[in-house]
């Protein structure tokens, strides 16, 4: 006889009648069963959801707005903050927004993360006491000032003027203390080079070949700028033939002297003549300038040595050829040119 749908299923379900064990089983599978189809009605309901997701809002313009009004724009479009505060050029910025990520007009789901970089105003907003100070001291403080935000202050050329106060000591400055910075602002120094040093009296050069003449200007620390020309007939090449201001003319320590040399018209084989012209910043103090001479050897040949105030240097040189000519300043590198056969081919080190 064919078992009944309803005897089948109370074979199936649970009963008091059945064996201890077999209830059990029963009830367990029953119970697994259960746990399953909750979790797929769970992962359904919230595929459903995610597919209709957030509300799109547009990311509205906040540059240039006031920080409270812009937090409370991003609110309304159920938009989540993420603040930067920087510093600024401009002191007037402080508390706007000078930077926004993403930008304006970006379609987003409510509930994005919006970046506003905020202004903290500018690092520094009044013009500081400089006078008395060394120029190299005030440099540096408003380099470490504005290594980590933007720059409101520059400072101009200085003007070096003979004092009585300690070269590289700033005497007067121009915008004066306290004033109150409102956007970039260049701040003009006078610096003082120390007192009118004494004057000497030029010995004369001309006539010496110019490795002497460097030689001799070097151990007087007389700055110098060397021209070319060539020989005339009754002229000796490699000789310096003229000196401004001439000899026997007091000077005062420290300005220049020109020479015109006569081009050398013999070379050795294998060595190279030529003229090195560079412009030099305008030192405070007198520096230590050394430039010698590396050659393929390694052998070195110091060119001149001696204490010199910047602005130019024009130098002339006979060399081994393709040597390395540098030019030191306190031990540091400034440049370096090689010499080569041909008209003084350069490279910057």
């Amino acid at each position: 006889m064919r078992e009944s749908f309803w005897d089948r299923l109370r074979n199936i379900v649970p009963s008091r009648y059945d064996d201890p064990d077999v209830r059990l089983f029963k009830t367990l599978i029953y119970a697994l069963i259960g746990a399953v189809f909750l979790m797929i009605i769970a992962g359904l309901t919230t595929f459903l959801f995610s597919l209709e997701g957030n509300e799109e809002t547009m990311v509205p313009e906040l540059l240039g707005q006031d920080v409270i009004d812009a937090l409370v724009a991003l609110q309304e479009r159920q938009l989540v903050v993420e603040v930067d505060v920087r510093y600024s050029a401009d002191p007037a910025l402080a508390g706007t927004i000078i930077g926004q990520s993403p930008p304006a007009g970006t379609i987003v789901r409510a509930g994005r993360g919006i970046e506003l970089i905020v202004s903290r105003g500018a690092r520094i907003d009044s013009i500081g006491t400089y006078v008395g100070r060394s120029i190299t001291d005030v440099r540096a403080e408003l380099r470490a000032l504005f290594a980590t935000g933007d720059q409101t202050i520059l400072l101009a050329e200085p003007q070096y003027v003979f004092s009585a106060e300690e070269a590289g000591t700033i005497i007067a400055q121009d915008p004066t203390p306290g004033t109150e910075i409102t956007t970039i602002t260049e701040v003009n120094l006078v610096v003082s080079r120390g007192e009118d040093v004494a004057r000497i009296t030029l010995p004369s050069f001309i006539g010496l070949p110019f490795e002497t003449a460097l030689e001799r200007l070097s151990q007087s620390n007389i700055p110098f700028r060397f021209s070319l020309v060539e020989a005339a007939a009754d002229q000796r090449s490699g000789l310096v033939v003229e000196q401004d201001p001439a000899p026997g003319e007091e000077v005062e320590i420290g300005s220049f002297v020109d020479f015109v040399m006569t081009q050398p018209a013999f070379v050795p084989e294998g060595e190279v003549f030529g003229l090195i012209e560079r412009s030099l910043p305008d030192y405070a103090v007198d520096v230590e300038l050394t430039m010698e001479a590396l050659a393929p050897t390694g052998e070195r040949e110091v060119i001149f040595t001696m204490l010199h105030p910047g602005q130019a240097l024009s130098v002339p040189y006979q060399v081994t050829e393709n040597s390395s000519i540098i030019l030191y300043r306190s031990g540091l590198e400034v440049f370096r040119v090689f010499a080569r056969q041909q008209a003084d081919e350069e490279s910057e080190g």
